[in-house]
């Protein structure tokens, strides 16, 4: 029981500086019955983070990944439509047939 409460206590700081996170300050970006994406700024270094949460029949699993999207990115990000099928297809057949080299590319 000791390392489950380390473990959510490391989950609501800092991985750079260590400061707590405000509850106030944290966007949730997606919802679900059983997940959730969460995106939080620290108050004194301004490390920014997503959380992803998600719950099942063996418990809880979740982790943090830092990130340079600030709020509104983020927001906007998972607002977002999913990328489709045909989409993935047509850059995968457009990287195949391409004979340039990266400067022509970008």
């Amino acid at each position: 029981m000791a390392n489950l409460n380390k473990d959510a206590d490391r989950l609501v700081r800092c991985p750079v500086c260590g400061v707590k996170y405000r509850l106030s300050e944290t966007l949730v970006l997606a919802e679900e019955k059983t997940k959730s994406v969460l995106h939080l700024t620290c108050k004194k270094c301004g490390t920014a983070a997503l959380i992803f949460v998600s719950t099942g029949k063996f418990g809880i699993a979740s982790f943090r990944i830092i990130t340079d999207l600030n709020r509104q990115e983020a927001r906007k990000l998972f607002r977002g439509e999913a990328i489709s099928t045909d989409q993935v297809i047509e850059v995968h057949q457009f990287l195949k047939n391409f004979k340039g080299g990266i400067n022509d590319f970008i």
